[in-house]
């Protein structure tokens, strides 16, 4: 039998379009298979699926949405779905308001005990407890960022753009793009309440969208929107030191171009971002003590990567290209890095953010 990695795709679309689709990855092939499609969630821009890949979490990046009395109300919403583990269908979607408008990002604790949402035009970031039946409870605690930036188009007010908690579940990091800031939150001792505890500035003007932890768990990179740059930060419990910034473009490029994802390999060696202008992931190569250096860059085959993911293994990435409803399969070359165009591709309409299991 060939052995297949399961894939989840979201798009941007009404909530009578395709929102999720799940998909196959057959690795002796190299092939990418349809195999469902599902609606009922608007504009659901990022995805998570649990360890066990009995449930997925997805934001609906909406400014109001319709209760569950079939009232407006102001937000976006966090949904949740079971995941069948035979059939591999989604069963229905239980939802919680986000109490912010336009969710673009989510995590889960490595204990699966807390999940975060960052509220992009809703200058806040939510944190919900997950019982034990991996469904997220209310919304317990709620952040909101003050502040603003030199980008008079992008950066007048707070964009928590995302949410990404520490490898051991005791810290929560916010990069705001609006604030040019990384918001850090703390657990407390008993792990049910947690408390702001520190703030770091980047580069004014910078944008600082996502964020990864390097594989060590002693580096932090943050891939910056406005200015296509990744900061390298150490980290040590709880704390970010700025090591250095480098540039995710090539220097003969002159055009416009932002940044969205950012991830490493399983063996920390590569750091990839993807370039919506340039239209490309870029790759970096990651020293011994976390440094990069330019190593090399690739077409999407496509237009505006938004998002884009590594497989568990480091072998394939898949690359969503919004602007022209492509989902690309890339298989990464071992001894550069490099993403080789694997021959094969799915349509998938404004395709925004993919899950590999």
């Amino acid at each position: 039998m060939t052995k297949a990695l399961e894939i989840w795709i979201s798009a941007y679309g009404a909530k009578n379009e395709v929102g999720i689709t799940r998909a196959e990855l057959l690795t002796e092939t190299a092939e990418l298979v349809k195999t469902a499609e599902y609606g009922n969630i608007e504009n659901p821009s990022f995805l998570r699926v649990n360890k066990s890949g009995t449930r997925l979490y997805a934001v609906s990046e909406v400014e109001e949405h319709i209760d569950v009395d079939g009232d407006k109300a102001e937000g976006g919403q966090l949904a949740s779905f079971p995941i069948d583990a035979e059939t591999r269908k989604l069963g229905p979607g239980q939802y919680h308001p986000t109490h912010g408008a336009h969710p673009c990002h989510l995590s889960l604790t490595p204990e699966e005990d807390w999940l975060a949402v960052a509220n992009y035009s809703g200058e806040s970031v939510m944190l919900y407890p997950v019982r034990a039946d991996e469904r997220p409870g209310p919304p317990s605690i709620r952040f909101r960022h003050t502040g603003s930036g030199p980008d008079a188009d992008r950066q007048q007010a707070p964009h928590p753009h995302s949410a990404t908690f520490s490898p051991d579940g005791q810290y929560l990091f916010v990069a705001d793009l609006g604030m040019d800031k990384i918001m850090t939150y703390a657990r407390d001792t008993e792990g049910s309440q947690w408390v702001a505890h520190d703030a770091t500035s980047l580069e004014a003007g910078a944008g600082p969208r996502h964020l990864v932890f390097h594989p060590s768990g002693k580096a932090l990179y943050a891939v910056n929107e406005l200015n296509s740059t990744v900061t390298h930060f150490a980290y040590e419990e709880g704390k970010l030191t700025r090591e250095e910034t480098i540039s995710t473009l090539p220097s003969s490029f002159a055009g416009e171009s932002w940044c969205a994802e950012i991830a490493v390999s399983p063996d920390g060696r590569f750091l990839y971002v993807s370039n919506r202008g340039h239209d490309s992931i870029g790759v970096l190569a990651v020293d011994e003590s976390g440094k990069l250096s330019p190593a090399g860059y690739v077409s999407t085959r496509g237009k505006f990567p938004r998002h884009f993911a590594l497989s568990p293994d480091g072998q394939w990435l898949i690359a969503a290209n919004q602007n022209s409803d492509s989902v690309v399969l890339f298989r990464i070359e071992p001894q550069s890095g490099l993403p080789v165009f694997a021959g094969a591709e799915l349509t998938v309409s404004k395709p925004v953010c993919v899950v590999i299991r």
